[in-house]
């Protein structure tokens, strides 16, 4: 159904870039295509988004507690209208006034909080590089697919001027990755997102990611889009969420999911939905480097694993 669903919005929003785009191939060509993406043309990103939820969709195992949830979303179609003309002028000062909003976080009852839980330090070297390559090929997906939406969409037509945009508002979501979110650096000639930071072990850090990816996941459950943003941009985020949550379980060897806090998030900022995109990419970009570090301790200087 969400595969169906996709496909049809991909081609409403877009449909004479699909049209001249090559016709989808098997999900083992799919999947062989996707470490590529960063040099694929922002022309095929939609039909690439489709290709990359057409891999997830073929590759999820049945029965599993952080299955997709297929209806979710419906509910947030509703018109919302943001006065982006003024966030150019907005003063600093006036920016930098934070209205903050209480999230409540997704949540199931009997399961632990991120924070406590018990978990194996070991490394599973299988489930770390697929988890990896999973956080790589959903970030570019995001970038591509947001850079095509913006090009449509907004006036700065680009993701560079759309963060510049927005670089005097902070969304302010509060989760365990949120003071090395700041420190995620952005190319805006290669258009893209770098870290460096300290890594500890999997014990640690495992907690840390899935808490991050809840809180995000929870407050783009809570996002009001109107219903060009859902269908031709943010829709097939919940997928992604979805399936880097499935892959940071499988490193923990963990059946069912945590529960995260609740957290707070500045509601004052002139478009939410796209800085909560970029903290996605951010996260994204942290959550990656953090894999490969887990899977290489000693590659980088700009790193310190403690066993």
């Amino acid at each position: 159904m969400a595969t169906t669903t996709a496909i049809a919005t991909s081609e409403s929003c877009s449909s004479e870039r699909l049209q001249q785009s090559p016709a989808p191939r098997t999900c083992s060509q799919q999947t062989a295509a996707l470490p590529s993406f960063g040099r694929v043309s922002p022309a095929k990103c939609w039909l690439l988004g489709v290709l990359l939820l057409l891999t997830v969709a073929a590759s999820w195992p049945t029965g599993t507690s952080a299955a997709p949830r297929k209806a979710r979303g419906l509910h947030l179609i509703l018109p919302q209208h943001h006065h982006h003309q003024h966030a150019r002028s907005t003063p600093p000062e006036l920016a930098r006034q934070k209205k903050l909003t209480r999230l409540i976080t997704n949540t199931t009852e009997g399961r632990p909080f991120c924070s406590n839980m018990n978990l194996e330090n070991v490394q599973r070297i299988k489930e770390l590089k697929s988890a990896r390559e999973v956080a790589n090929n959903t970030k570019k997906a995001i970038i591509c697919l947001l850079n095509e939406y913006l090009e449509q969409n907004a006036d700065n037509r680009s993701l560079e001027g759309q963060i510049k945009k927005y670089s005097y508002h902070d969304l302010a979501l509060n989760h365990p990755l949120q003071a090395e979110v700041k420190k995620v650096q952005f190319d805006s000639h290669t258009q893209e997102f770098s870290y460096e930071g300290k890594v500890t072990n999997i014990t640690k850090e495992m907690p840390v990611i899935l808490e991050s990816l809840l809180i995000l996941q929870s407050l783009f459950d809570n996002i009001k889009y109107n219903y060009q943003q859902w269908h031709c941009f943010y829709f097939y985020l919940t997928e992604f969420f979805e399936h880097n949550i499935h892959e940071a379980l499988n490193v923990t060897n963990t059946q069912e999911s945590c529960n995260p806090r609740n957290a707070h998030y500045n509601n004052s900022t002139p478009d939410v939905a796209f800085l909560t995109a970029v903290e996605t990419i951010k996260v994204l970009t942290i959550v990656e480097y953090k894999y490969d570090q887990l899977l290489n301790p000693s590659q980088s200087a700009g790193s310190s694993h403690v066993p």
